[in-house]
């Protein structure tokens, strides 16, 4: 996936891409809700008016609030981090068959969540080993930081 998984990659930035991946599921659940309320949202157009922010230009147009909205989403901090977890996640696996590859994917996830609740022996993915279900792991964690320019992938 992203090179050898021997790659020598601080422990900080491990911490940081396990602590990102951990976060996943919480991430995603609050990116949905927060696109579903700008999407659905009944705004009168002025709902910069008072202390808010408004663009140049649009102070009437509820389409283009929340356009800007939706922008400004997309670029937050922690929508960088779930599109670096499910860009990761699609490259796991992809050697295996689709079934395994979506077990392992869930797997992963489940580990990376909590590994103390979901260890390997838990987890029922009897098409890997314990060595090779980790070494897996590892390359998705690496590749997080890739994603996000943390590892430099040389």
């Amino acid at each position: 996936m992203y090179g050898t998984t021997k790659l020598s990659v601080p422990k900080d930035v491990t911490a940081l891409c396990e602590d990102i991946a951990r976060g996943y599921e919480r991430r995603k659940k609050d990116y949905e809700n927060k696109r579903i309320d700008i999407i659905y949202s009944h705004s009168s157009g002025f709902e910069g008016a008072v202390g808010g922010s408004r663009s140049a230009g649009n102070t009437s147009d509820p389409s283009a609030a929340k356009a800007e909205r939706l922008m400004r989403l997309e670029k937050s901090l922690d929508a960088q981090f779930l599109k670096a977890v499910e860009q990761s996640l699609m490259m796991l696996g992809t050697d295996i068959s689709r079934d395994s590859r979506e077990r392992l994917r869930k797997a992963v996830i489940l580990n990376c969540e909590n590994g103390r609740e979901y260890p390997f022996e838990y987890l029922g993915i009897d098409e890997f080993s314990r060595r090779e279900f980790y070494r897996r792991r590892k390359s998705f964690i690496i590749g997080i930081g890739a994603i996000l320019g943390l590892i430099d992938n040389d």
